[in-house]
């Protein structure tokens, strides 16, 4: 029964994935680059985006909410901007990069940062001058998650992967204490469903952000 139980649910997964995809493919070049844009300036307005110095983002690809406006600018900004890198079978890395143009195509022809030891990604190294050290060792980092679809109770459907599940595992909350990961989920208003199938190492966003309004999920501070 168990593995009749668990095909369903990967069927119902499945069917969910796609049809939220189908809505996100059907929306024109126009209306994508609207709604990004509006979806870039509800982000770019979130507290946790302004005091966040490490930003984890990653780099859209074929029909998702565009990131690299939101890459340019938190490299103007002064902003540490790392980008993901699969590196394996449901793994990947994230490294940093000092400008737009070091990504190269990678998993998939999907841009991705050359893997360079010294850029990767590491929760405990903030290294920053001086001025910005003890504000960088309070606030958490932030990182933009993309997906195929999200519900308002923080629900998430991937891609199939399980890339951003398992690496942003080690970041979530435990026995009370304050995530050290600041997650923000991005899509269009039509890729939001009632109500999705999630397993238990499934990762929730502490917020959502379509062009229509920023989602705060039930159990998630305001």
């Amino acid at each position: 029964m168990d593995s009749e139980r668990n095909s369903e649910r990967r069927l119902l997964k499945q069917a969910q994935r796609r049809a939220a995809l189908e809505r996100r493919d059907a929306l024109s070049p126009k209306e994508r680059r609207q709604a990004g844009e509006r979806i870039l300036a509800a982000l770019t307005g979130l507290p946790q985006y302004r005091s966040a110095l490490r930003i984890l983002v990653y780099v859209s690809f074929g029909t998702e909410v565009p990131t690299r406006e939101l890459i340019k600018g938190a490299l103007s900004e002064g902003k540490q901007v790392y980008c993901p890198r699969v590196e394996g079978e449901g793994r990947m890395s994230f490294y940093r990069i000092r400008d737009i143009r070091e990504l190269v195509p990678g998993f998939r022809g999907i841009p991705e940062p050359v893997p360079e030891e010294e850029r990767k990604y590491r929760a405990a190294e903030r290294i920053f001058p001086s001025k910005h050290r003890e504000k960088a060792l309070e606030e958490p980092d932030l990182i933009v998650i993309p997906g195929a679809a999200f519900d308002r109770k923080g629900g998430r459907l991937g891609y199939g992967g399980g890339y951003y599940d398992r690496f942003l595992q080690p970041f979530c909350e435990k026995e009370g204490r304050r995530s050290r990961m600041e997650k923000i989920g991005v899509c269009f208003f039509c890729q939001l469903a009632d109500s999705l199938v999630q397993e238990d190492t499934d990762i929730r966003p502490d917020r959502i952000i379509t062009e229509r309004e920023i989602i705060v999920p039930p159990g998630t501070e305001g």
